[in-house]
């Protein structure tokens, strides 16, 4: 005869390949797999190319009283890596002029222009960009380095300093970045290996998130369609929710793996490459940080359906889930709002205990293991509670389940959740 922990694993397994198979067939899910990337994918490539489009489309004056100090800024604007299109020089700045700029800038025939003034008893002139936008951040930026470049090199020229001297001087130094691993020095892009955690943790939250709240939703479906009441007749409460995490979980990973094999197909073309995209390597994620993405994910989204079913089971109504979201929503959010401090501090104290509270571990240890290996044994010990956690989440949601979803009406309070649990 079949042991009870038996039956509750064949009952659960399933309840788990029918939630799966309900799921990957859905119109809804084929769509999002399909979509995703390509919005993504769009949306990425679309902005980078905005931004080169932006910067090779830029057209910019310099104006001064003095042609010799403005031709200076225009040269070293010019040899600014995302130059302006076009640089004009302007001088003298007088009345008619600086209107006749004025007027370009509103018709949009010029984006701005910098315009520079002596200041008394100083040498420095006083800068102003006048644009005709309030966001125009970039061109600001440019044309305040270009200004100091040429600023520094007439101080140099003034002071006798040879041209060729002084150029050797300000000329850019580039910086190779190099990170520490196993007590040996490889090298590494500060800017893409943030990228490439951003992007996994974003998949990661909302992964999680979504496919958490798929549990809770579910229950309060079926709960209210009142199907439980023929599910309860063939299999227990504890092999239902167990299925159901189950189910919803591969289908999770299933979607992921899709979007993976994706990711390598693109990374395999011609036009991948040509933007420096030859695979996962290139965008600063090492295969361990997969290894480790697919394991938090894994017992993120167990805590986190745990709780979703035990919301599911309390709720009446897909209203008063969403009411309550937030409880599950939180922790990631705040996870997310640390991510750069976690990034640029992955073995400071408030990063480490953090990444060893279960609600954020998922996400914050995760952080750490992009930015600095952690430790083993803080690894070993978050795993260790994570998993504890999901045990005792798992363990009280399956006790409130077993009379939730059976319930009806009104919204139970919370000393008759603790009574469900006293009873079950």
């Amino acid at each position: 005869m079949r042991s009870e922990g038996a039956l509750l694993l064949e009952q659960a397994w399933l309840v788990a390949a029918r939630e799966y198979r309900e799921r990957v067939r859905s119109r809804a899910f084929v769509l999002v797999t399909i979509l995703t990337p390509l919005f993504l994918g769009a949306l990425l490539g679309g902005s980078v190319l905005l931004a080169l489009h932006s910067s090779a489309s830029q057209r910019v004056a310099i104006v001064a009283e003095n042609r010799v100090e403005a031709s200076a800024v225009a040269a070293e604007l010019r040899a600014e890596e995302h130059a302006p299109k076009s640089i004009e020089v302007v001088s003298p700045a007088t009345p008619a002029a600086l209107a006749t700029l004025n007027h370009r800038v509103e018709a949009k025939d010029l984006n701005g222009y910098l315009l520079l003034r002596p200041q008394p008893g100083t040498a420095i002139a006083r800068a102003t960009y006048i644009s005709g936008s309030s966001t125009d951040i970039g061109s600001g930026a440019l044309l305040e380095a270009a200004l100091g470049r040429a600023s520094t090199r007439a101080a140099m020229l003034e002071r006798g300093i040879p041209e060729a001297e002084a150029g050797r001087l300000l000329r850019k130094v580039p910086v190779a970045t190099e990170q520490l691993r196993n007590g040996a020095a490889v090298a590494s892009d500060s800017q893409r290996s943030f990228l490439g955690a951003y992007a996994l943790v974003m998949l990661l939250y909302v992964v999680v998130t979504v496919y958490g709240m798929n549990v809770a939703r579910s229950v309060v479906q079926e709960k209210t369609s009142r199907i439980y009441e023929v599910l309860l007749a063939t299999a227990r409460a504890d092999s239902l929710m167990l299925g159901k995490l189950l189910g919803v979980g591969a289908a999770g990973l299933t979607q992921i793996a899709i979007w993976f094999v994706l990711l390598g197909a693109v990374a395999g073309t011609s036009l991948a490459s040509r933007y420096g995209f030859t695979g996962l390597g290139s965008l600063g994620i090492r295969p361990e940080q997969v290894v480790f993405f697919l394991l938090y994910f894994v017992l993120g989204f167990l805590f986190y359906s745990g709780v979703s079913a035990g919301m599911g089971a309390l709720m009446g109504a897909e209203q008063e889930l969403q009411q309550f979201s937030f409880i599950l929503v939180a922790p990631l959010l705040i996870s997310i709002l640390m991510m750069s401090y976690v990034l640029a501090n992955p073995g400071g104290t408030t990063a480490v205990v953090m990444s060893l509270i279960p609600p954020f571990t998922p996400i914050i240890m995760y952080l750490r293991i992009c930015a600095q290996q952690p430790p083993a044994w803080q690894l070993a010990l978050s795993v260790v509670l994570l998993v504890a956690a999901i045990t005792l989440v798992i363990w009280l949601a399956a006790r409130i389940y077993r009379v939730g979803i059976l319930m009806y009406g009104k919204r139970p309070t919370l000393p008759e959740a603790f009574r469900w649990l006293r009873a079950s």
